[in-house]
């Protein structure tokens, strides 16, 4: 109501406009902040004029007493993304308030890094722009670090830090920031960094807002990009809305083949083809979604599109593991970990700081009864990526690791073949011109009738005994060494299609627990619901909640002292 009569704008401003440069002297050189964090803030409220003196145009945190050089003390500008990983703003009821307790992790994670390269806790800031976001910040750390200051944006005014850690809260899937709109409140809290500021923010969700979203392309293009996959390992991805998932899913599927198929590759070729694609790729990082939710930039298609065709080329191969180069910028690194998990492989990173690779591993099929023999044709079919959308049963592994299982075709025709070989051997040696066989022609009849027999009668001895087995082995536990029955109380695996007796019919005992936590996270992911039974309950109180009723509680005792001195006024009257 204030800001609708009139009152929005400052003294300062209302002085400045009237009289201009009669009563105003701009102070155009700051002695804070390093280059690059000024410069955003120069050009978006100060008209470019602002400079950085000499003395701080390029210190760094590296620069400080005792701090080593590592990937965090390096670099001025951070952006960690959590976009798609799940990281929601939660809400309590009776409370205007916000929190978002995965990015309470993603800060205590870089404030370790950073105390761990030597810099000092009271040396980093953490601001948020949430009071209740801030009562979790101090639960999670104060304890950790007594002297690290955590507080909101309008209690650090007028303060400064040589690092300075910034959650945006706000996540979720209708793109609201609330008043992260008001850009002094946004200026004030990236301009209190000296060295080092740190955005930890959901970009989809931010970059609705205009102005927020040239801040994230500012940092995309001049720091540095970091998905929260890369310090949460367990992290569920998400779809946002339906426009965005149903792009993702459309951008998941496998690219039609316009020309003959590839042949596998080797695993020398597809590292170098990794690290091609990574050399043609620009130096600077380009911005995850910073052009707002639901669509991409030219050069993240394009890098996007060239990672895809590596994995699908490793897919294809018979190579079990691709690891990529440690030149992979961290959004790159990002897209990885997203295509792995729909495609249904194992991804990890490995290493630290400049280091930093990432690994992509499928299981090793085990090879099938003489499959020297078997033809061309029963090659495998490429996986398809598993959509959150979509419930499908996974197919069972060909060949298996279970000695009961028998795959009844390719034996079917490996003995077919072995039979006909046979068959026709013998009928050569029958045939072959002999002058001791040629005033028999009765016996050689016969011998040739005899050897037509026994080959006909040994096919279908194979035939039978191969039926029989696989009749056996459907009735037999598909454990390695296991003979119990599974006629009466086995249990189907839906992950691989087997029979399991009671004592392995649990996924994580025969080699099915990654399926199983993969289709469990895609289901959380699509119903947002945890069921009962997925672990042991916490009995320990969340911080939040505690953080909740700490205020409530102080809210309280204000209103009973209020209530007291006003009960005292009116004895005294």
């Amino acid at each position: 109501r204030a800001a609708a009569k009139g009152l929005a704008l400052s003294l300062m401003e209302r002085l400045s406009a009237q009289y201009g440069e009669q009563v105003v002297r701009m102070l155009t050189v700051q002695y804070r902040m390093h280059q690059a964090i000024m410069q955003w803030a120069s050009s978006e409220l100060y008209g470019g004029c602002l400079t950085a003196h000499p003395s701080v145009a390029q210190h760094l945190l590296k620069d400080l007493p005792g701090v080593i050089s590592t990937e965090e003390t390096t670099i001025p500008l951070l952006l960690i993304d959590t976009a798609g990983c799940g990281l929601f703003e939660m809400e309590v009821e009776d409370e205007q308030s916000k929190g978002n307790p995965g990015e309470v992790e993603l800060a205590d994670l870089h404030i370790k890094a950073l105390v761990e390269a030597g810099v000092k806790a009271k040396d980093i800031a953490v601001v948020a722009p949430y009071n209740l976001q801030v009562d979790m910040l101090r639960e999670h750390l104060c304890h950790r670090y007594p002297e690290l200051e955590i507080k909101s944006v309008d209690g650090f005014q007028g303060r400064e830090k040589e690092a300075v850690i910034l959650s945006f809260v706000r996540s979720n899937r209708k793109g609201e920031v609330g008043f992260l709109a008001e850009e002094r409140r946004i200026n004030v809290a990236v301009t209190r960094a000296r060295r080092h500021v740190a955005i930890i923010c959901d970009t989809r969700t931010v970059s609705s807002q205009p102005f927020l979203q040239r801040l994230l392309a500012y940092f995309s293009q001049h720091g540095e990009v970091r998905s929260a996959f890369e310090y949460l390992h367990d992290l569920v991805p998400q779809n946002y809305s339906q426009e965005s998932g149903s792009e993702r899913q459309q951008g998941a599927k496998l690219p039609a083949a316009s020309g003959p198929k590839p042949q596998p590759p080797a695993r020398r070729k597809l590292k170098a083809a990794a690290t091609k694609a990574v050399r043609q790729e620009p130096e600077e990082p380009s911005s995850p979604d910073t052009s707002g939710p639901g669509r991409e930039s030219p050069g993240t298609r394009e890098s996007a599109n060239r990672l895809k065709t590596m994995l699908v080329a490793f897919l294809e191969s018979s190579e079990l593991q691709l690891d990529f180069p440690s030149s992979l910028s961290s959004h790159h690194r990002m897209l990885v970990h997203l295509m792995a998990e729909e495609y249904g492989l194992q991804h990890v990173s490995s290493g630290e700081g400049r280091n930093r690779y990432i690994s992509v591993r499928k299981k090793e099929p085990a090879k099938p009864l003489g499959s020297a023999a078997a033809p061309q044709s029963q090659q495998l079919p490429l996986p398809q990526p598993q959509h959150p959308s979509k419930e499908t049963a996974v197919p069972a592994k060909p060949g298996g690791s279970s000695e009961g299982s028998v795959d009844l075709k390719t034996l079917h025709l490996e003995r077919v073949q072995r039979e006909k070989a046979r068959r026709e051997e013998a009928v050569r040696k029958v045939l072959e011109p002999s002058a001791n066989l040629q005033g028999n022609s009765r016996k050689k009849d016969k011998s040739q009738a005899k050897v037509k027999n026994r080959a006909e009668s040994t096919a279908e001895e194979d035939i039978d005994a191969l039926i029989s087995a696989a009749v056996k082995a459907d009735s037999t536990c598909g454990f390695p060494h296991c003979k119990a029955s599974v006629t009466t109380l086995g249990q189907l695996c839906l992950h691989c299609n087997r029979h399991y007796c009671l004592s392995h019919h649990i996924p994580e005992v025969h080699d099915c627990g990654e399926k199983a936590k993969a289709q469990a996270r895609q289901r959380i992911s699509r119903e947002g619901i945890i069921y009962p039974g997925s672990g042991s309950k916490d009995k320990s109180l969340d911080p939040a909640r505690r953080a909740h009723l700490q205020q409530r509680l102080e809210k309280k005792l204000t209103e009973l002292t209020s209530q007291r001195k006003s009960k005292k006024k009116d004895k005294e009257k």
